[in-house]
C-alpha cells in the first residue's frame, strides 16, 4: 500500500509540473497587455515600457518562468499587478464563499443522486424509473445560468422565500449563512445530481444482474440488504469515480454561479483577474484549482482499496 501511495504522489507531482508549464505559457502567449491596462488609454510608449520593466515583463519568457518557479517552490505565488497584495492573501480572502458553495453543492448532489439512482435501478422500466430519468435529463439539459435565473425568479422574486443573491459568512449565524447558499447550491448541484443519478442507476442495474445478487435473493434476503449491503458496495467504485470527476464540473460551474448570485468567491476573483490580465492571480488560481482537482482524484484512487479488497492486495 505504501508503494502504491508513493507512486500516486510521484505521478501527482509530475502532473502539477506539467500544469505549471502549461498555465505559464498559456497566459503569456494569450492576447492583451497588463501594462496597457495599468497605464490606461492615454499612456505613452515610454510609460508602457517603464511599467513592463517594473513588473519584469520585459525579460525573456525563460527568465520569467525561472523566477516564477523559484518563488513557487518557496510557497510564494507572487503579488497582484493591480492591488499589489500577495496572491495567497487574495485567494484566502475569497476561500470561504467558494468552499461553502462547493461543500453544500456536493452534499446536496450526493445525498439526492445516490438514493434516486438506486430507486431507479430497483424499479427499472417502471413509471418511477421513467420519472426519475426524465427529471435527470431535464436537469442536465439546461445551462447552469438559466437554472440559476429560473430559481431566482421562482423562489426569490415571486415567493420571496430566499435572498436573490449575496453571501453571508458563518460568523453571522448558521441560518443566514445557509439561507444564502440554498439557491446557488441548487443551481450548481442539479446538473451534477443528474449526472450522478444516471451513473448510479446504470451501475446498479449491472450489479443487480450478477449471480451473487440472485443467490442472495434466493436465500430469502430482503430487498434493502440486497440493495445497500451487496449491490451498492460493489457499485461504489464507478460512483466514487464519477464524484471525483465531477469536481472539474464543479470548478467550472462555480465561476458561473458566483457571477449569477454575486458571491465574492474565487470564481469572481478569477473573472476580475482575467479582465485585468493580472498574470500572478490567474496563475495562482489555476494552479491551486488544479492541485485541488489532482488531490481529490488521488483520494478517490486511494479509496478504491476500501471498496475492493482485490485492489488493496494488488497495490
Amino acid at each position: 500500500m505504501t508503494a502504491f501511495v508513493l507512486r500516486k504522489l510521484g505521478s501527482t507531482a509530475i502532473v502539477m509540473m506539467v500544469v505549471a508549464v502549461i498555465v505559464f505559457i498559456m497566459i503569456r502567449v494569450g492576447p492583451g497587455d497588463p501594462a496597457a491596462v495599468i497605464a490606461g488609454e492615454h499612456a505613452h510608449t515610454e510609460d508602457l515600457e517603464r511599467i513592463r520593466r517594473s513588473l519584469g515583463l520585459d525579460e525573456p519568457l525563460v527568465f520569467q518562468f525561472y523566477h516564477w518557479v523559484l518563488r513557487l517552490l518557496g510557497g510564494d505565488l507572487g503579488q497582484s499587478l493591480f492591488s499589489r497584495k500577495p496572491v495567497l492573501e487574495l485567494i484566502a480572502g475569497r476561500l470561504e464563499p467558494t468552499l461553502s458553495l462547493a461543500a453544500t453543492t456536493m452534499t446536496f448532489a450526493v445525498c439526492t443522486a445516490v438514493p434516486l439512482g438506486i430507486v431507479a435501478a430497483w424499479q427499472v422500466g417502471r413509471w418511477l424509473d421513467r420519472v426519475i430519468m426524465a427529471l435527470a435529463v431535464a436537469a442536465f439539459s439546461f445551462p447552469i445560468f438559466i437554472i440559476g435565473y429560473g430559481l431566482v425568479w421562482a423562489f426569490a422574486l415571486k415567493l420571496r422565500w430566499l435572498p436573490v443573491q449575496g453571501f453571508r459568512p458563518l460568523s453571522q449565524g448558521p441560518a443566514l449563512y445557509l439561507n444564502h447558499l440554498v439557491l446557488p447550491s441548487l443551481t450548481l448541484g442539479l446538473v451534477f445530481m443528474a449526472l450522478l443519478t444516471r451513473m448510479t442507476r446504470s451501475t446498479m442495474i449491472d450489479v443487480l444482474g450478477e449471480d451473487y445478487i440472485r443467490t442472495a435473493r434466493s436465500k430469502g434476503l430482503g430487498q434493502l440488504p440486497v440493495l445497500f449491503k451487496h449491490a451498492l458496495k460493489n457499485a461504489a467504485i464507478p460512483i466514487v469515480t464519477t464524484i471525483g470527476s465531477g469536481i472539474a464540473l464543479l470548478i467550472g460551474g462555480v465561476v458561473v454561479v458566483e457571477s449569477v448570485f454575486a458571491i465574492p468567491g474565487i470564481g469572481r476573483l478569477t473573472i476580475e483577474a482575467v479582465t485585468q490580465r493580472d498574470y500572478p492571480v490567474i496563475q495562482g488560481v489555476l494552479l491551486l484549482a488544479s492541485l485541488a482537482y489532482v488531490v481529490i482524484n488521488l483520494l478517490v484512487d486511494l479509496s478504491y482499496g476500501l471498496f475492493d479488497p482485490r485492489i488493496r492486495s494488488l497495490s
